[in-house]
């Protein structure tokens, strides 16, 4: 939800059997906004494979960051995409708008975004290790790159040592520390897990 009312969501869109990252902007009455992409939605190709948006959150300065994964024909990878308020692709990000990073060995996804105060941007998720799913955090710099003062060159890899981890939601503490929440699988169920 924007400060101005207007609703953002985010998802996929399916033409000729392959996914790509699909926003779509409402005004506050549910109407279509026109002013956003094409008729209030937008489609964007990130790769040559499918992809899907999870999450997105607005920056201070109306910028929209959405958070998801893109298929590079092996694996997943995590993506970000940034664009300014009219729907138009961010080329101050990464250049093209658009961040790919590999989080693990295989399959890696972005569940949650935030925006601290400094402008970088967080994101968890999950990373594959090749045997299971860990909790995946990396923080970038307002550019796309990877804020390689935050943990091993940008990224932080939790592991609670049960068979599958995910986080699916983040949050920012008033001291600046990052708090990840989501589960741990343990003994054939599924329980909260927070880092």
């Amino acid at each position: 939800l924007q400060p101005d009312g207007k609703i953002v969501a985010v998802g996929y869109s399916t033409t000729n059997n392959q996914t790509d990252v699909a926003v779509v902007r409402y005004t506050s009455s549910g109407a279509l906004d026109a002013s956003f992409g094409s008729g209030g939605k937008l489609v964007t190709t990130i790769g040559s494979g499918d992809e899907e948006a999870a999450a997105a959150i607005l920056q201070p300065d109306s910028k929209l960051v959405v958070a998801g994964n893109t298929d590079n024909g092996t694996n997943t990878d995590t993506t970000l995409v940034r664009y300014d308020t009219s729907g138009a692709l961010d080329t101050t990000f990464d250049a093209d708008g658009k961040v790919v990073t590999q989080a693990g060995e295989r399959f890696d996804q972005f569940n949650a975004v935030a925006v601290q105060p400094d402008g970088k941007i967080v994101a968890v998720g999950y990373a594959h290790n090749h045997i299971n799913n860990d909790f995946a955090t990396a923080r970038f710099n307002v550019d796309g790159t990877l804020d390689t003062t935050f943990g091993n060159g940008g990224k932080v890899i939790t592991t609670f040592g049960s068979s599958d981890e995910e986080a699916e939601a983040v949050a920012l503490q008033g001291d600046g520390k990052i708090v990840a929440a989501g589960y741990a699988s343990v003994g054939g169920g599924s329980v909260f897990a927070i880092a």
